[in-house]
């Protein structure tokens, strides 16, 4: 979480089943991070968002759409209380259309980035830009890139440009 704080980009990566998707959004709970926003975490399908939101929503002890919630195409569930939400790529550059800094976010977790489509790939790019934005802000944004299997230097690369 120390590293998180720190950096405006933070790249984790871990074995598959070691936790990162659905403990490192409880960790960042327990910071000042979501007092300015939403802990978004993007996922490659619809149905691992989902699922991964009422396992999250469940471990928290809230009911799905309260403090964790998820935005799937033609299925949402969060409210004004949520606080961690996952989404697909596509949703979350829906949301770019609408709201070209995200500003209800205050981390975005960019989760299996080894899955790379052109989908993602204008997302890190947008997100990119993004952050540039941002960190002259008030609000600023942290970005959390994970995978199990990834290139963290090329990603580190990418960021620092």
């Amino acid at each position: 979480m120390n590293e998180i704080l720190a950096n405006p980009v933070t790249i984790i990566v871990g074995e598959t089943g070691s936790g990162k998707t659905t403990q490192i959004p409880q960790f960042l709970l327990d910071t000042p991070l979501p007092i300015h926003g939403m802990i978004g975490i993007t996922q490659p399908r619809r149905v691992a968002a989902t699922t991964l939101a009422t396992r999250v929503s469940k471990e928290v002890g809230t009911n799905l759409g309260d403090l964790v919630g998820y935005n799937v195409r033609f299925d949402e569930i969060s409210s004004r209380k949520t606080k961690i939400k996952y989404l697909t790529d596509g949703m979350l550059l829906r949301e770019i259309l609408g709201d070209s800094l995200l500003m209800k976010y205050s981390v975005l977790i960019l989760d299996e980035a080894h899955e790379r489509t052109l989908r993602t790939d204008i997302l890190f790019g947008l997100v990119k830009g993004m952050l540039q934005k941002r960190q002259n802000m008030e609000k600023k944004l942290k970005v959390v890139i994970m995978s199990a299997t990834l290139d963290a230097e090329k990603f580190s690369n990418f960021f620092e440009e």
